[in-house]
């Protein structure tokens, strides 16, 4: 199958890196269109860096490529996964009246031997602000033609055409959504994985509506968690990874009360949470117990931490399970 597919091309330019990239995220920061509703960045250097990472990735096999379409247009495209990307920058941004995104990938390609690549596969040469680009055969699941745009072998820019185009613009002052989170201290784009997200009223309005239809045993806990999650405006989260994977986050609720009420919300799953694993794995308790959560008008904060070896027990234990389930006749 020659057709290049949009989740393959996309694997195969966000894998994580070991190579230190020419860009940071927060350069690639100053490319997303001013208009996006959420942005997440990995420092896939970084992390790649970490063994634990490294050991995970490495079984995977649609990111090592092994798997038979990835893996031709890996050889074909002279792209190693694991190696040629740094840092990825994904953002959602308004298509019409639907919401589209566009990567921004710093790392090392052959920019020769990528483009004839997805030519092979069906892609359409074109020009975008100055910079090769190719339109995919296939499309995206709204319909709307797939662009990658090649401006230098340290940047492949994927998405819709307005999207790309924007993001191939002079690199302009950071937007709103960022710029305010990390005014306030929320934010910390040299973490090696972070997200900011505005909430789409939409998605509010349904929580909202779906805590009225809730009914019978349990339903005040779960109503009023619905409730609070709907007055949630905008998210923010961010993780290191060390010897421990360190974590914090914040919501940002629409006005105080309701931001008291989503943090005895939080406080309350984390309790039934220690519960539910107080037999089972009693040291994910103690993980849970640490977890600190903090309220500052209408902002709701939380930070906690889990030692990497207590990931890697349950990565192993899970693995096992599945193995025997799989061999249950």
């Amino acid at each position: 199958m020659r057709t290049l597919t949009l989740a393959t091309l996309l694997v195969a330019l966000a894998a994580p890196a070991a190579l230190a990239g020419p860009q940071t995220a927060a350069q690639l920061l100053r490319s997303v269109p001013v208009d996006a509703s959420a942005v997440v960045a990995i420092d896939g250097a970084a992390l790649r860096a970490h063994p634990a990472v490294h050991a995970w990735l490495v079984r995977q096999r649609v990111l090592t490529g092994t798997d038979g379409d990835a893996r031709r247009f890996f050889d074909d495209a002279g792209l190693d996964p694991l190696r040629d990307v740094d840092v990825a920058v994904v953002a959602a941004v308004p298509d019409g009246d639907r919401t589209g995104g566009v990567a921004l990938l710093a790392g090392h390609y052959d920019t020769a031997a990528l483009g004839a690549a997805l030519v092979k596969r069906g892609a359409q040469a074109l020009t975008i602000a100055g910079s090769p680009a190719y339109r995919l055969a296939s499309e995206h699941e709204h319909g709307g033609p797939v662009v990658v745009a090649l401006p230098s072998a340290e940047l492949v820019v994927v998405g819709g055409e307005p999207a790309v185009t924007m993001a191939l613009a002079p690199p302009h002052a950071v937007l709103p959504l960022a710029a305010d989170e990390i005014s306030a201290g929320r934010l910390d784009v040299r973490a090696p994985f972070w997200l900011v997200a505005t909430v789409p009223a939409q998605v509010r309005s349904h929580a909202r509506a779906a805590a009225e239809r809730v009914h019978g045993e349990g339903a005040d806990a779960v109503r009023g968690a619905l409730f609070a999650s709907g007055t949630v405006r905008r998210v923010v989260a961010q993780a290191t990874l060390g010897e421990t994977l360190t974590f914090s986050g914040a919501a940002v609720a629409d006005t105080p009360e309701n931001a008291e009420l989503l943090r005895d919300t939080v406080k309350g799953a984390l309790a039934a949470a220690r519960l539910h694993f107080q037999d089972s794995t009693p040291d994910l308790v103690d993980v849970l117990r640490g977890v600190e959560l903090r309220l500052d008008g209408p902002v709701v904060a939380a930070k906690g931490s889990i030692p990497v070896a207590l990931l890697e027990r349950l990565a192993a234990e899970h693995r096992c399970g599945a193995e025997a389930e799989r061999r249950r006749p």
